[in-house]
C-alpha cells in the first residue's frame, strides 16, 4: 500500500485522513496534514513480501528456502523452531511460505541460530531526478502548507 500523499510505500499501519474533503491513505508522516477519518483501514500483506533494506544489507531472495532446509536438515518442527527463537509459529509457517520478510531481529536470531547468513550487501544507487516531471499531491500538499506559513 503507498502514501496518497508522499506516494511512499506504507509499512504497518496506514491512516485515514481527510484533506480538503477527500479522504486518503497515508502514512505516519503525512497523517498530521489532514483530519483523522472515521473509518479504521487494515493493510494487507502480499504473497510476496518486498525485502525490506536493513543499513547496507537486503534480505537473499531465497530466504525461505534456507530457513526449510537448515530447520529440516535438524531434523526440527516448525514448532520446535519457533521454541528456539522465541517466536510464534504461524511466523514460522509465513515465513517458509514467503508470505512475509523477516524483520531484522528475527533475521538475526536465525542467522545465530544455524551459523548461516540471511543477508547480502546492497549496492548504493544513484538515481538522478528528472526536471519534466510533474508533481504530485505531496509536493503541492508541502507547497501549499509552506504559502500558508
Amino acid at each position: 500500500m503507498y502514501c496518497e500523499i508522499c506516494g511512499g510505500k506504507i509499512f504497518g499501519r496506514g491512516y485515514r485522513i481527510v484533506v480538503e474533503g477527500s479522504e486518503l491513505t497515508v502514512c505516519d508522516k503525512c497523517r498530521d496534514l489532514g483530519v483523522e477519518a472515521k473509518t479504521k483501514i487494515r493493510v494487507v500483506k502480499r504473497k510476496v513480501a518486498p525485502k525490506p533494506i536493513m543499513e547496507d544489507y537486503e534480505v537473499v531472495e531465497n530466504f525461505h528456502e534456507i530457513i526449510r532446509k537448515e530447520r529440516e536438515k535438524r531434523g526440527w518442527t516448525q514448532e520446535e523452531l519457533a521454541k528456539r527463537i522465541q517466536e510464534k509459529v504461524t511466523l514460522i509457517k509465513k515465513l517458509e511460505n514467503k508470505e512475509i520478510t523477516p524483520e531484522k531481529d528475527v533475521i538475526e536470531k536465525l542467522e545465530r541460530l544455524f551459523n548461516i547468513s540471511l543477508r547480502e550487501r546492497v549496492e548504493d544507487v544513484k538515481i538522478e531526478s528528472s526536471k519534466s516531471l510533474t508533481p504530485t499531491l505531496g509536493d503541492l500538499a508541502v507547497i501549499r502548507r509552506k504559502k500558508s506559513s
